[in-house]
């Protein structure tokens, strides 16, 4: 279940099924071939890609997400099986009927733990961390004083300086974050359609024009993984400015799917990692898990790459 993340970023390539391989092709000519059975992820970063229909429909039956993306590495589509575990019914119906209570203690816990984690990155960057523990630490049913907006403002100051505000749409460090961001979104995708759940009811996302709100709610704690495998990538490159991401950059972010990150039942690559989560709360909305795992963030110094 770790997988590989396959990302194309030539245009003119054509992906199909050959045997059990996923195959990339240049006109008549093989550019690599990568089991199936392997793939975490496809993301499609460029125009002018093709995509066989066999190739679809076998990734689906994977629950392997394939993810257009567009400027600067934002997602713009996404393909997830209509099917997914054999209790999707009823994990479904248990999703869509979650009581309000355990809504807001579901999301108090994703929040909790997502500036946890923020907090044990600022102390990996030698940053005082003590407001996010703070924050942390108070945070109630449904977060109704928005500690997890608060802790951001806080956080990605001191994280890559005073200057720095997140926002998808712009170029550099953003690109990056984005880029980051789509991989680990596309593991925690998986996780949702291979767990049963509607990638669409959520608990706290709300946009109507995003189809994967429930996926944005239950990654959130695996951001500040991503954030710290950039900074990471910050400190051993300072002059790298991100405007555009060589291979070696996407390579060492791409990583972030194979970071081991601590559970309650024991350590798991991030793509796993993220599976469980998900199963774990799908048993949440069905009533035989009073909680569910999230993750903490990985034991001694986090490597990239």
């Amino acid at each position: 279940m770790a997988g590989q993340i396959v990302e194309i970023t030539q245009p003119g390539y054509w992906l199909h099924k050959t045997r059990g391989f996923l195959e990339v092709m240049s006109r008549s000519e093989s550019k690599g071939r990568v089991p199936l059975d392997d793939i975490a992820a496809v993301i499609v970063s460029v125009p002018g890609c093709s995509v066989s229909t066999k190739l679809l429909d076998e990734l689906a039956q994977r629950g392997v997400p394939l993810a257009i993306c567009g400027a600067n590495y934002l997602p713009s589509s996404w393909t997830l099986p209509v099917q997914g575990h054999n209790r999707q019914f009823q994990v479904m119906r248990a999703q869509i009927e979650l009581s309000e209570p355990k809504r807001k203690r579901a999301w108090q816990r994703i929040v909790k733990q997502k500036i946890a984690n923020q907090a044990e990155v600022l102390a990996r960057a030698g940053q005082n961390n003590q407001l996010l523990l703070r924050m942390a630490g108070r945070v109630r049913s449904g977060d109704p004083n928005n500690y997890e907006a608060q802790a951001a403002k806080h956080y990605w100051q001191r994280l890559f300086g005073t200057a720095f505000r997140r926002d998808p749409k712009s170029a550099g460090l953003n690109t990056a974050l984005n880029y980051c961001y789509a991989v680990v979104r596309a593991c925690v995708a998986r996780g949702v359609s291979s767990a049963g759940l509607h990638p669409s009811f959520s608990l706290h996302h709300k946009n109507p024009q995003n189809p994967l709100n429930l996926v944005d709610d239950l990654m959130e704690p695996f951001r500040p993984v991503a954030d710290h495998l950039l900074w990471l990538e910050t400190q051993r490159d300072a002059g790298q400015s991100y405007e555009e991401l060589t291979p070696a950059v996407k390579a060492s972010l791409a990583a972030v799917a194979t970071i081991a990150l601590p559970l309650d039942d024991g350590t798991s690559p991030l793509s796993l990692a993220a599976a469980k989560m998900c199963s774990s709360f799908a048993n949440y909305c069905l009533g035989t898990e009073t909680g569910f795992l999230t993750p903490s963030m990985p034991a001694g110094k986090q490597q990239g790459g």
